[in-house]
């Protein structure tokens, strides 16, 4: 009876141990959850000056995203061969302009979609194409050979796979017109708060939104 109530206490046990060590690997470590948190909190506090981000667009053109501008920039990590998240992420930025633009579209904002993945202008423009083609809506990719470390400075986590998938964050980095990061969207952010804090702040004689985020990290 001994034997058969430790075999019976130890199997579950031994479940529990493997499925766990399994789990560990699978979010490197048990950092799955809080690997967005961890890098934008590494990269600082807003506000602050974001990196030079160097790209070249769905057009070809080269320029620097974070550049002093007239411009509010939008920015948001994704790549064209994302399986899952970067294309949801990106419906969400496409919501974000169709609904900004019944009103009528902030001439002093920006949406950018920044690759990770250098993918090529050709392609960029069929995705820029499929996602509607919106005129204040750029696809870039980043032109530098380390990408990671410019990413670690604005805050995205990345993970490339061995498989070729490349795990990264979906926060949404608000630049001002100097290009200093004003506001952190989250994935978790309602899609009509964003859009309220996005013309109350390029728009200062709009009322502000009861809804508007406060600057945060």
């Amino acid at each position: 009876m001994k034997r058969n109530s430790a075999a019976t206490f130890l199997t579950p046990a031994l479940v529990i141990l493997l499925g766990g060590a399994v789990f560990s690997g699978w979010t490197h470590g048990f950092r799955a959850f809080t690997n967005f948190s961890a890098a934008r909190i590494a990269a600082g506090p807003i506000p602050r000056k974001a990196p030079p981000l160097i790209a070249r667009d769905q057009n070809g053109d080269v320029w620097d995203v974070a550049a002093p501008s007239e411009e509010y920039r939008l920015v948001q990590a994704m790549y064209l061969n994302c399986p899952d998240a970067c294309p949801i992420a990106m419906s969400k930025l496409g919501k974000v302009a169709t609904i900004l633009a019944r009103e009528e579209m902030p001439a002093n904002l920006r949406i950018v979609s920044i690759s990770v993945d250098h993918d090529a202008p050709q392609d960029l423009l069929e995705m820029w194409d499929a996602h509607g083609a919106h005129p204040a809506w750029t696809m870039a990719s980043l032109t530098e050979t380390n990408l990671d470390a410019t990413l670690e400075k604005l805050g995205v986590w990345v993970f490339r796979r061995p498989d070729g998938i490349i795990n990264h964050g979906l926060d949404t980095y608000l630049l001002d017109p100097s290009g200093t990061i004003i506001r952190i969207y989250t994935a978790d952010d309602r899609l009509e708060d964003i859009v309220a804090d996005l013309r109350t702040l390029t728009n200062p004689k709009r009322e502000p939104s009861p809804n508007a985020r406060e600057t945060s990290s």
